[in-house]
């Protein structure tokens, strides 16, 4: 088995440089009204030379390039990342390691019976990493870290994670990393405004008839975020929208705003044992038991929901961004090690974006 690269040591890196991009990126996101875009993107070549010479690592503070090829798997992590810590990173990993080696069949069986998708391929060259981040309260001031600050982070995370899938596989998972923000405080908001721009869909010209150009999205949550999606008290009214096709006219709000995000997507859910939730036992029956009744006789939302152990045995449990935040405050380098990866431990260090967390 060949040996990853290290990654590259980002002590010296221009953090003022990072804000500074990232600030004004959100002022021009703002300013525009747009409802989603793609900050930049971080690719293997962004952490690692090209070769053992002393060539310079390719900034990746530029505005991406759509990939001119069909993208078939959207994984998409929603987060504050305040800041991202090493549980984030781990849901990314176990997905990405799931989407390799479980066939299409297997990862796509429960799609809806009216969905006229074809099943997407599991195959990592057709798949990227979106790491969105909500500011929908971008006109008031972020407590305790900026959204530019967390962006920034999010760029540190994303240089973390492809130093991590290089260990993988023998470095088999080589997939770009998009940063982006949405205005979009929902989830079926933000699943359908990502599904229905450009960036993402495959051009007209490659099309393949039969084959949808919007990547299937693959939605990584923790259980207390799906609870969250699944509360009918978001799904009030769903006034002026479209039923979707095979609904009866009776179907509920939450049914007419759901069902497009339960058609194109998958929610990769990381359980979180608790006193509220239960063991993972009981989270799993919760699923079975009460989803289905919510979307309806014409679907089956509980087929579109993938549940992975939290990892608490390796001690995953005990990362959290708040741990991480105190950590950061207190300047314990060796606790960090522990829970956030080497660039944002880092960058965290340098910018101390935590010091007037209350204690």
């Amino acid at each position: 088995m060949s040996h990853p690269p290290e990654s590259p040591d980002f002590t010296d890196m221009t953090v003022a440089a990072d804000v500074a991009f990232f600030a004004k990126a959100l002022t021009s996101f703002v300013k525009s009204n747009a409802k989603f875009n793609v900050v930049c993107s971080v690719g293997r070549r962004h952490v690692f030379p090209p070769s053992s010479s002393s060539a310079a690592v390719p900034s990746p503070l530029m505005v991406p390039t759509r990939q001119r090829s069909q993208i078939h798997n959207l994984v998409i992590l929603d987060s504050s990342f305040n800041p991202p810590t090493l549980a984030h990173m781990g849901m990314v990993r176990e997905a990405l390691q799931f989407l390799q080696k479980r066939p299409a069949t297997q990862i796509y069986a429960g799609s809806s019976p009216s969905s006229s998708s074809s099943a997407p391929s599991a195959d990592s060259k057709s798949t990227r990493l979106l790491l969105l981040l909500s500011v929908n309260n971008a006109d008031k001031a972020p407590k305790p870290a900026t959204f530019e600050e967390r962006l920034a982070l999010m760029l540190a995370m994303a240089r973390d994670t492809q130093t991590v899938l290089a260990s993988l596989s023998d470095g088999c998972i080589d997939i770009p990393i998009d940063i982006g923000l949405t205005s979009e405080p929902f989830f079926h908001n933000k699943s359908n405004v990502i599904a229905t721009d450009p960036f993402y869909n495959h051009p007209d010209s490659f099309a393949v008839p039969g084959t949808n150009t919007t990547p299937h999205q693959y939605f990584l949550l923790g259980f207390d975020t799906l609870i969250r999606i699944f509360d009918q008290k978001y799904y009030k009214t769903a006034s002026g929208e479209t039923i979707p096709e095979g609904l009866p006219p009776t179907a509920t709000p939450m049914q007419i705003l759901l069902t497009p995000l339960m058609r194109r997507a998958h929610l990769h859910i990381t359980t979180r044992p608790d006193s509220d939730w239960g063991d993972e036992k009981t989270q799993l029956e919760w699923v079975a038991s009460h989803v289905d009744g919510l979307g309806g006789p014409t679907e089956r939302w509980s087929d579109k929901i993938l549940l992975f152990k939290s990892g608490a045995e390796t001690g995953a449990s005990a990362v959290s961004s708040t741990v991480a935040r105190e950590a950061s405050r207190a300047h314990d380098t060796a606790r960090l090690e522990k829970l956030v990866g080497p660039a944002v431990r880092s960058w965290l260090l340098q910018r101390l974006p935590y010091e007037d967390l209350q204690q």
